[in-house]
């Protein structure tokens, strides 16, 4: 089948061909299921003639995600997310796509966790995972040209994450490190590899035995390469880029439910050669943490 595809996504922008980000819960010792929405409006100026697009616009993306771990022993967890997506473009029309998305599983190993040692002045918790990313979303929809839009990529993408957090007291860093390795498509088509780098500084407020507050201040790193049709770049490639964001986060925990929210905030970006902008991005999210016996 043939494909005609022009080189006007923002990969930063878009659904599943962003940076994944496994998110800022913490390293506990419980299996847990969830579920979290993230919400991102941008605006895009028109390029030249030919090249992207053709308008002012503005476009809303949101991914709803079902997501779960298991601990295997004390040092192995299994990861999966299931995304539900919904996307939206308004120019002189407003044009929606909504559908199942890339399916993603991931392991991870537990190199340092002693967050349970009390009498330990500073604690530590790591893990590194790698997992993989199905084209279980549709890329292809005839007539259909924004490719950002759409809820897969049709390809089989390869991750790689990193969360550590150290502690001193009631005082803390943590950190949030993803890469996506993308391959083709069957369309010959692979979107830009993406990386994601999140630092934030918290406290942890335990206000007593049933309830913690974690406040979360930092700052986010987005990249994406560029795209490229038939292993080649195109010289009309407007995608790719760069974003900073201010990070604020909060994680409340009562029991055995957390609720954690975050907000990024534009502090620099340089995205699609500078006709797109991010205006905001939210993400909200519901956790139920199951005791583990391991």
């Amino acid at each position: 089948m043939c494909l005609s595809i022009y080189s006007h996504a923002c990969d930063i922008c878009g659904c599943a061909a962003n940076a994944f980000s496994v998110g800022m819960l913490p390293n506990s010792k419980h299996h847990f299921l969830g579920v979290r929405s993230t919400f991102r409006w941008f605006e895009s100026k028109p390029a030249p003639d030919g090249h992207g697009f053709r308008e002012n616009s503005e476009q809303f993306f949101m991914t709803t995600e079902l997501f779960g771990r298991y601990k295997i022993g004390r040092r192995f967890q299994v990861q999966a997310f299931v995304p539900y997506v919904y996307n939206q473009k308004t120019d002189s029309i407003k044009t929606g796509i909504h559908g199942l998305g890339d399916i993603v599983a991931l392991g991870n190993f537990v190199f340092v966790d002693n967050m349970d040692s009390l009498n330990k002045k500073i604690r530590h918790s790591g893990t590194i995972g790698l997992g993989v990313k199905a084209p279980t979303g549709k890329f292809f929809r005839l007539g259909f040209e924004e490719l950002n839009m759409l809820p897969g990529t049709g390809s089989v993408d390869f991750l790689a994450n990193l969360n550590y957090s150290i502690q001193f007291r009631k005082f803390g860093l943590q950190n949030e490190t993803g890469f996506t390795y993308k391959t083709a498509n069957k369309y010959k088509y692979q979107f830009g590899n993406a990386l994601s780098v999140s630092q934030v500084f918290f406290y942890r407020w335990d206000v007593n035995a049933n309830l913690k507050i974690i406040p979360q201040i930092g700052v986010n790193f987005m990249h994406n390469w560029k795209d490229r049709k038939n292993g080649e770049l195109s010289e009309d490639t407007f995608n790719g880029g760069n974003i900073y964001n201010g990070q604020f986060n909060l994680f409340l925990l009562y029991r055995n439910i957390g609720v954690n929210a975050q907000v990024f905030v534009p502090i620099a970006q340089q995205l699609n050669r500078g006709y797109v902008s991010q205006k905001s991005m939210f993400r909200i999210g519901l956790t139920y943490f199951f005791e583990s016996k391991k």
